[in-house]
């Protein structure tokens, strides 16, 4: 059985949609896909077709869940796992002035007692696997004892996997600077892993290159990247062979075709505009599509642009000259 744990795309807030998520797919058949980080209010009260739908082929995709209350999370669960989701992910990591203000993500952390609650109301009313992904602390919150007692107590609950992000949370950060203050210590979740050998445990943070994620692989289960894979999508065009030891026979400029075709498909103008801001991360590191990147922009403010016309060009220069390997 495959442990499609061994590399996760990370959710991303305004990243990774169901379109993202879609093109991603056409580069790694194995990987752990998840949605952005989506409010339990928000599921209850807004349109759960327009947060929930994803396309088939995205499987295995995870269902990231935020909030504090214990009902809200069981009854958001309930609905993601009727979508079909492959895991229901709840954050305890995301250090945000607006999560702050809210009490949820990493700031969980701080109240064990409320976030086992939110746990065991979502384990009473869900089949699907429900895991967690947290930080090594938060503020004052931190050090080896603290994660460890954090990690019993919450496995006792019925969590079996944890993705860990290897750096505490500073709340009087902003997010951005949350992603580099303080220095990242992997050495502490390998020390968590050795601890609690029963534990899937995925590491995550600063991982850019092949060869750290195989390095990364000899401490932990799993390995999840975020910004580098936005940024440089075809590089997933090498984890399914390089980790998971199987060659999928995707190639770049086909998976590139697919998802112009997905975007063609697509009726709604919003979804359209958005496709195309991903599309927009892949094209942008090929020579000489200065043109295409433009002619596309125009698209996201003009309905006139022809996109058919703009994606057989740029396929043609495609087949012509662009061999973009796997880095």
């Amino acid at each position: 059985m495959i442990n499609h744990h061994k590399f996760c795309i990370a959710p991303m807030m305004k990243k990774t949609d169901k379109h993202f998520r879609f093109m991603a797919r056409q580069f790694t058949k194995n990987s752990m896909l998840y949605t952005e980080m989506i409010h339990s209010n928000a599921i209850l009260k807004g349109d759960a077709d327009k947060l929930l739908k994803y396309h088939n082929s995205e499987h295995p995709v995870g269902l990231q869940l935020g909030g504090s209350d214990p009902q809200s999370l069981a009854e958001a669960a309930i609905i993601g796992e009727d979508y079909g989701y492959d895991e229901i992910n709840l954050n305890v990591g995301c250090p945000s002035k607006k999560v702050k203000s809210g009490n949820f993500g990493v700031f969980l952390m701080k109240n064990v007692k409320l976030l086992s609650s939110c746990i065991n109301e979502v384990k009473k009313n869900i089949h699907t696997p429900f895991t967690i992904k947290c930080r090594i602390g938060v503020d004052d919150f931190e050090g080896e004892k603290y994660l460890e007692n954090f990690l019993s107590t919450i496995s006792d609950y019925g969590i079996t996997t944890f993705i860990i992000h290897a750096r505490k949370a500073i709340s009087g950060l902003d997010t951005k600077r949350n992603r580099s203050i303080p220095p990242l210590n992997y050495e502490l979740v390998y020390k968590m892993k050795e601890r609690f050998p029963g534990l899937k445990i995925i590491i995550n943070g600063g991982i850019e290159e092949i060869g750290d994620v195989k390095k990364q692989l000899e401490y932990v289960d799993g390995v999840m990247l975020g910004r580098k894979i936005y940024s440089d999508p075809a590089f997933l065009l090498q984890i399914d062979k390089e980790i998971y030891g199987n060659n999928s026979n995707l190639e770049f400029s086909k998976g590139l075709q697919n998802y112009m075709t997905y975007i063609l498909s697509l009726e709604n103008k919003k979804d359209v505009n958005r496709a195309i801001t991903h599309l927009l991360q892949i094209i942008r590191k090929i020579s000489n599509t200065k043109e295409i990147r433009r002619e596309l922009l125009n698209n996201v403010k003009d309905n006139s642009v022809d996109l058919e016309h703009i994606f057989d060009c740029f396929k043609e220069d495609l087949t012509q000259k662009v061999h973009l390997q796997a880095r």
